[in-house]
């Protein structure tokens, strides 16, 4: 199935008549049972976030907005429940989220608007801890799903863990590691000399130097870690490397899941929020942004705690395990 086909927006049709196609919709649903199975079977509890929140999330991207027609409230559509769980972690030892996200995309074969994310909170767990814990579910849905880890698409039976810097010098073709100024400088050239925009700050460049640049080449499943400092999002900082505690999982030249160590209490929140804020004014025009008020007040009544989170984009993970659009494993792909 293709988005140019009109006979797939008669979706219950399209699967009568398609039999292969029903069967993916049912690995699908295999795969989102064993992803909550193996949590349960861990200990976590599972919590429906909010999809209609009253403050933006703290990443400095645009949300959908939209507004009550009854009341006149207003509300930003759920980009992410990583500030939901991550407030939750003040109350439970371990959290998930297995839900929609709405995010303002630009689609193509492997983006979506409307998709289903698994986000998960834990305490007191090390960044390696917390890596097994998400490869280890992963490839127990890929098992569920399919019957083995060696998929069309992807073989999920050895997933390798690279440092960022590393993947960053193989791309850039560099003869040894690159501090953090030689690195940010390189992505700039590499993305002048390979025609792509160049950011104004040294996190835009990393993302699309990432996106562009590195992603591509890691075909096979691979775990990014130790991130340079413009590339810690909400990540706490290891004091010894000067490292960010962050992860990304990319298969298929893709990221399909990440996370980290988060920052420990909201002080340190605050400063990476107010960043934020000024860079999506900057970015985006939008204006009158207080933060997330309630996000702080919780994490300031509970006080400082260790907790891993992850994100894994459901959806794509499927659509790489089997070889597919993301938008012909999405269930009504047309809405």
């Amino acid at each position: 199935m293709t988005l140019a086909q009109p006979e797939a927006r008669l979706y219950g049709t399209f699967l009568l008549d398609n039999p292969e196609e029903k069967k993916l919709l049912q690995r699908r649903a295999r795969m989102v049972r064993a992803l909550r199975e193996h949590l349960h079977g861990g200990g976590f509890t599972e919590v429906a976030t909010p999809l209609l929140c009253r403050s933006r999330e703290s990443a400095p991207i645009p949300q959908f907005d939209t507004t009550n027609p009854l009341t006149g409230e207003h509300y930003h559509l759920r980009h992410s429940a990583q500030d939901h769980l991550r407030r939750l972690a003040i109350a439970f030892d371990r959290v998930y989220d297995l839900g929609k996200m709405i995010r303002a995309e630009r689609e193509d074969d492997r983006r979506a608007i409307e998709f289903t994310m698994c986000q998960a909170a834990a305490r007191d767990l090390s960044l390696s801890q917390g890596i097994s814990l998400l490869t280890a579910l992963i490839q127990h849905a890929v098992l569920s799903a399919y019957g083995r880890l060696e998929t069309p698409g992807i073989d999920w039976s050895h997933i390798r863990i690279q440092s960022f810097h590393d993947a960053a010098g193989e791309a850039l073709h560099a003869d040894g590691p690159l501090a953090d100024q030689d690195l940010a400088d390189g992505a700039r050239k590499w993305l002048t000399s390979n025609n792509h925009r160049v950011g104004a700050t040294d996190w835009e460049v990393l993302e699309d130097f990432m996106k562009h640049a590195i992603e591509p080449g890691l075909t096979t499943p691979t775990v990014l870690t130790g991130f340079p400092y413009p590339l810690r999002h909400n990540s706490r900082i290891d004091q010894a490397t000067g490292l960010a505690e962050r992860f990304s999982l990319i298969a298929g030249g893709i990221e399909c899941a990440d996370g980290g160590l988060k920052l420990r209490h909201a002080a340190d929140y605050r400063p990476m929020v107010e960043a934020n804020i000024t860079l999506r004014e900057q970015l985006h025009g939008i204006t009158g942004d207080r933060g997330p008020v309630d996000f702080f007040d919780d994490l300031d009544a509970a006080g400082p705690a260790d907790v891993f989170t992850f994100g894994l984009g459901v959806d794509r993970l499927l659509a790489l395990c089997a070889e597919r659009s993301i938008h012909t494993v999405v269930p009504f792909p047309f809405r």
